[in-house]
């Protein structure tokens, strides 16, 4: 419910930032990685991205659009600390969204050998 209201409260306060969200920057998941645990991004998101409860929402498998990803990490709502660009590279912030996008979606229960019991 809260990535449904940041993305519709994105299209409504930047849709000019959505025009170009087909243009992703390139990014290496391997650095991107590195700059996510780096710039402490895991304490509140998790180590792969999938949400830390109360402190930050789950921003992977699937992350937002690009733009909306980018904006939210130079000029962030709520409690998140700002990322700008001195501080962080706009290379560093396409490798971690090289990154998120990389994460896969974890298995269904159903799936999972260990847990079927016969």
């Amino acid at each position: 419910m809260r990535r449904l209201l940041f993305v519709l409260a994105m299209l409504l306060g930047v849709s000019d930032l959505f025009a170009q969200a087909g243009q992703t920057p390139a990014g290496s998941a391997d650095q991107g990685y590195k700059a996510y645990m780096k710039y402490q991004c895991h304490p509140c998101h998790g180590t792969i991205a999938h949400g830390g409860g109360a402190a930050g929402p789950r921003i992977a498998p699937n992350p937002s659009p690009w733009a909306a990803f980018e904006l939210q990490m130079r000029k962030p709502r709520m409690d998140m600390p700002a990322y700008r660009e001195p501080f962080v590279r706009a290379q560093e912030v396409a490798d971690m969204y090289a990154y998120l996008t990389s994460i896969k979606a974890s298995p269904a229960p159903k799936d999972i050998p260990l847990l079927k019991f016969e």
